[in-house]
């Protein structure tokens, strides 16, 4: 048996061509004010899909649409049915039963990587599924999926039989969309191109109708 698999989520947005000239103008002189400075990377402050207008709504609600059918997918069954089986498991349903349930944007950003800068691995705390879509590059946009399984950093059997490795690099290209569970470590090598990459992020979690 394979166990302990990682679904990850990897698609095309169908309107990228309509949007992501705009989205990367506004972001560009989004990061010029307001903007969190890390030193690894910039980062824009506020929610993306509060100020971010028109293409910003339809495109979060594409992401969430997307991460939905993830889920189903994965589950075999609606997301209403899935979550009302996790209640069962942990015994905390209430009286009634559970209508409707679908993903939501808990917390939304972009962020802005110039040469040199990179991003150390990390995952997103209290988040279902963690999105991040490619907005505008000059080039791929590289991703690093790291091994969820703690003990790999420590072992070195000489012969892998589970597919023990430290991470997955992923070159995605402006358009794709990255959808995984948000405790998945992941990370952003370092960038050398002179023109910058952006990207938006999403910490999505399943709202209750």
């Amino acid at each position: 048996m394979q166990l302990f698999a990682t679904a990850v989520a990897r698609t095309r947005c169908p309107f990228a061509d309509e949007v992501n000239g705009r989205l990367a103008g506004l972001l560009a002189e989004r990061t010029g004010a307001g903007v969190k400075e890390f030193g690894y990377k910039r980062e824009t402050a506020g929610e993306f899909t509060r100020w971010g207008g028109q293409d910003a709504v339809r495109l979060s609600r594409w992401v969430c649409a997307v991460a939905g059918r993830f889920t189903e997918s994965l589950t075999g069954m609606p997301l209403a049915e899935a979550f009302g089986r996790s209640l069962d498991r942990e015994a905390e349903r209430e009286a009634g039963e559970v209508r409707a349930v679908a993903v939501g944007v808990t917390r939304s950003w972009a962020s802005h990587y110039r040469a040199g800068d990179r991003h150390e691995p990390h995952f997103h705390p209290n988040t279902a599924l963690s999105a991040v879509y490619y907005v505008a590059a000059p080039g791929v946009c590289e991703i690093d999926l790291i091994d969820p399984r703690p003990a790999v950093d420590y072992y070195d059997p000489g012969i892998t039989l589970a597919g023990e490795s430290h991470r997955v690099r992923l070159a995605c290209t402006p358009g794709e969309l990255l959808v995984f569970p948000g405790w998945l470590r992941h990370a952003v090598p370092p960038f050398r191109d002179e023109a910058p990459r952006v990207s938006v992020a999403w910490n999505l979690n399943y709202t209750l109708g």
